[in-house]
């Protein structure tokens, strides 16, 4: 398959950061594991919780308490927002791959060959999708390794069947933001057009969500972006793995690869 030979050179140019990245985040879950050790053995998680002002917890409700404890900590590599925001960082730079081949007309060079237009855009869904399990399974790894060697039997150990929900949410929201940008990229003439123009929406998305979430004027206006139907906290908390939220952020993903197909075939090169 055409598409696969694509993907291969891409991942050849891509290791390097994916491989320095996916040793930052097991090393990170892995720490964490560690941390709420530290927390559990000198109780620490009552005074943690004592220090946060009464209008914050009555604000954030139960997930407060939830994320207060030896579940909670372990569990922050899933939703922090500087892991969040490398994820989705790079599934943009994925995502944007077609538009820096345009620009740099290694694009004539792939198309003069017998080779769809769409095979460019498979290339660039493999990579996505593939990129984002690798890192996913490593983060899940390192959970499961720290607290399989590393953790007291006495500690409430989160099941993995929790772990794995919150890696598939986190999959999710990355997967979304990557179909965005593929979308943009489609049509754009310039990586850095296609990536600045995606970053700014999903800093724009993050913000309105935020808001959302703490001011009743913008709730309404939060049901727009992807991150309002991003709930880790839901989970920590003892609640279901919601999959209408899955389904909304993969159906964005769908949609955004599917306008890319469209945009990507249809464009002067």
């Amino acid at each position: 398959m055409r598409a696969l030979v694509l993907a291969r050179h891409s991942f050849r140019r891509s290791a390097p950061i994916v491989i320095g990245m996916a040793v930052v985040l097991a090393g990170f879950q892995f720490m964490l594991t560690q941390v709420a050790v530290f927390l559990m053995r000198n109780q620490a998680f009552g005074l943690l919780s004592s220090l946060i002002p009464p209008y914050i917890r009555s604000m954030a409700g139960p997930a407060m308490v939830a994320f207060m404890s030896f579940t909670g900590v372990v569990a922050l590599g899933y939703f922090h927002p500087i892991v969040l925001a490398s994820l989705v960082g790079l599934a943009i730079a994925a995502g944007t791959e077609p538009a820096a081949e345009v620009e740099t007309r290694f694009a004539d060079l792939t198309l003069a060959r017998p080779m769809a237009r769409r095979d460019v855009i498979t290339r660039s869904v493999i990579v996505l999708l593939v990129t984002i399990a690798a890192l996913l399974a490593v983060m899940t790894a390192a959970t499961s390794i720290g607290l399989a060697c590393c953790t007291p039997a006495a500690a409430q150990r989160p099941r993995f069947a929790l772990i794995a929900s919150l890696a598939l949410t986190l999959g999710a929201i990355v997967w979304c933001w990557g179909g965005v940008a593929l979308a943009v990229a489609a049509g754009a003439r310039r990586r850095a057009t296609a990536a600045g123009l995606t970053a700014v929406t999903t800093l724009a998305a993050y913000l309105v969500d935020y808001l959302g979430r703490i001011w009743d004027p913008a709730r309404l206006a939060s049901r727009l972006s992807p991150f309002h139907y991003f709930e880790p906290m839901t989970l920590i908390s003892g609640g279901p793995l919601d999959t209408s939220n899955l389904a909304v952020l993969c159906g964005i993903a769908i949609a955004g690869t599917a306008v890319a197909y469209v945009r990507f075939a249809r464009r002067d090169l």
